[in-house]
């Protein structure tokens, strides 16, 4: 699997410095499914931004969004995450 670093924008994500090292072990969309039998990358972005599209789980069990917001740099936030499966 890709390391952070590799996987955010450009540029991105400079403060995130103590986590771009860590492996990516989930890649997620934050939009709804086309049917069931394709959820398995479809979830809902467990943290806060309002345009959010894609984000990553990472192998330390932290979470980092891509929140694309209109008109501004994007901002890249991070939760705890935990999986319901």
């Amino acid at each position: 699997m890709p390391k952070l670093k590799q996987v955010l924008p450009a540029g991105g994500g400079g403060h995130l410095h103590a986590l771009l090292d860590l492996e990516v072990v989930a890649v997620r969309l934050n939009t709804g499914a086309p049917c069931s039998s394709h959820a398995g990358p479809f979830e809902t972005w467990p943290g806060e931004g309002d345009n959010v599209r894609q984000w990553f789980v990472l192998e330390n069990g932290k979470a980092v969004a891509i929140d694309e917001r209109p008109g501004e740099d994007p901002a890249f936030p991070v939760v705890d995450y935990s999986s319901a499966e």
